[in-house]
């Protein structure tokens, strides 16, 4: 796979549409465009890797470091989050669909066992509507994006 071909790559070149909450040079946190929850953000380095162990170490921590400023945005934003799934489907035969690294930064709810299993294996077959979801996914990202842990010398 080239990077053209990278859903992720394309999304990262500005040559396809996301709803981004946070980006800096060497990562970026954005809405998945098929959600298994409310507010299901990915975490994806700038720089292409196809598998985990294929990134430095201080790539590694940093992404998790979003995931874990991701989780704080969804908190400070209001959102009905109890708790979080932070998942890496880390090859093709571990059900990993975009050869691009990328952690899954699922809220969850509580009581909501049955029906993010049901969406987790159908999500991507919903292709209708995308142009309202993307509308209300670039409010949501907005949102976040102001609840957003910075870098400065706040505490997160």
């Amino acid at each position: 796979m080239t990077t053209t071909d990278c859903v992720f790559c394309r999304i990262l070149n500005g040559d396809a549409p996301a709803s981004v909450v946070y980006r800096d040079e060497r990562a970026v946190v954005l809405l998945d465009l098929f959600p298994v929850r409310e507010a299901h953000c990915l975490v994806i380095p700038v720089a292409h890797h196809a598998l985990l162990e294929e990134l430095e170490p201080e790539l590694a921590a940093h992404l998790f470091e979003l995931a874990r400023r991701t989780i704080r945005a969804q908190k400070r934003a209001g959102l009905d989050v109890k708790a979080h799934n932070v998942v890496v489907n880390d090859g093709r035969e571990a059900n990993q669909h975009v050869p691009h690294v990328h952690l899954h930064v699922i809220p969850r709810r509580g009581g909501d066992t049955l029906a993010t299993a049901l969406t987790w294996g159908t999500r991507m077959m919903n292709v209708f509507g995308l142009s309202k979801r993307r509308h209300r996914l670039d409010r949501l990202a907005g949102l976040l994006a102001e609840h957003f842990p910075g870098t400065e010398s706040s505490k997160y």
